[in-house]
């Protein structure tokens, strides 16, 4: 980014500038480098789905010249990008890392070059053969971190899932946490784009039904519901239970997760639960929002059938959740 006249937007420069600063690294020089700019820029907070498949398509139309890659991303929707990039790359068998900055790569006291360099660090580890979010010197499973902070330190957490790995000059790789690497999945490039998106909303105290019907009026391709920590919504209120079991008939999926950062839908213990799944809602287990929502997206492209949507969100596509053993 650099500064323009109502505020920060992005650099046409900033290739060049990269290009740069790569040919002064000396730890570089044993490597082949291409820089792939994907025009037009954009600020983060502008993504689409749209955005994720030309990212993914870019990949797959490449990657047979690449043995790993770095995807430079504004910090807003960075999750969003890396979980949507988890599904759509299924099979790619290759390290994706995903980096960006709190403090623009230009300014005074950036932190983009210490992330680009552990980023790439872990682009180039061949023990690594998923999609990754690399920042603040640790290395995060792409579907299971959440930005959770707009400071340098502690920009992503990932709530329900350890660290990969660490880079502080030296890559330490954590084997037991990385994805196992499926040697008979094939690579499933999708061709479509899903140009309806899947829509997020957050229950609050005093949510209408009028509220819940239009987010899915708005959304037919499917709502995560971002509910009360262990799976409960005023589903005691007949008419927002009402809406749910409206929705669920016309065939619009509806997932929950949690609002809790560590938060993950258990089985039902309140009557609120007891009637939200009563309704309709599906479990989302311990996805995260993000995951949630880009997995709903990824499976309406693959034109997954509302009776097996239930089941494709509770079944593990790229270690985006915890299996819900209990309930198997």
């Amino acid at each position: 980014m650099k500064p323009g006249p109502s505020g920060l937007v992005p650099s046409a420069l900033f290739a060049e500038e990269l290009k740069q600063w790569m040919g002064r690294q000396r730890d570089f020089g044993a490597h082949d480098f291409a820089v792939h700019l994907l025009e037009p820029l954009i600020d983060s907070a502008e993504a689409a789905p749209a955005d994720w498949r030309s990212v993914a398509q870019h990949i797959w139309a490449n990657h047979d010249g690449f043995g790993g890659i770095v995807v430079l991303h504004g910090t807003d929707t960075l999750a969003y990008t890396a979980s949507a990039l988890s599904f759509l790359l299924t099979g790619l068998g290759k390290p994706v890392i995903l980096t960006g900055a709190q403090v623009p790569f230009a300014f005074p006291r950036s932190d983009a070059e210490a992330n680009i360099r552990g980023a790439i660090a872990c682009a180039l580890d061949g023990r690594i053969r998923e999609v990754g979010i690399f920042f603040d010197g640790v290395l995060l499973r792409g579907n299971r971190a959440r930005k959770s902070s707009g400071h340098i330190g502690d920009g992503f957490t990932s709530p329900h899932w350890p660290e990969l790995a660490r880079f502080d000059g030296i890559l330490v790789i954590a084997p037991n946490a990385l994805l196992p690497v499926d040697v008979g999945l094939q690579p499933r490039p999708l061709k479509a784009v899903e140009t309806e998106p899947v829509g997020l909303l957050k229950v609050y105290p005093g949510i209408s039904d009028r509220m819940i019907i239009a987010a899915a009026d708005a959304h037919p391709r499917g709502l995560v519901l971002e509910l009360y920590g262990s799976g409960t919504a005023p589903a005691l209120n007949q008419s927002v239970r009402r809406a749910l079991e409206t929705i669920t008939r016309r065939k619009t999926p509806l997932v929950g997760v949690s609002q809790c950062v560590r938060g993950e839908i258990s089985q039902p213990s309140y009557a609120s639960s007891h009637l939200l799944r009563e309704a309709g809602v599906m479990s989302g287990h311990d996805l995260t929002p993000e995951a949630a929502l880009t997995k709903l997206t990824y499976l309406h492209g693959l034109q997954t059938p509302f009776e097996q949507m239930a089941r494709e969100i509770a079944r593990p596509l790229a270690g985006e959740l915890t299996p819900d053993t209990k309930s198997a």
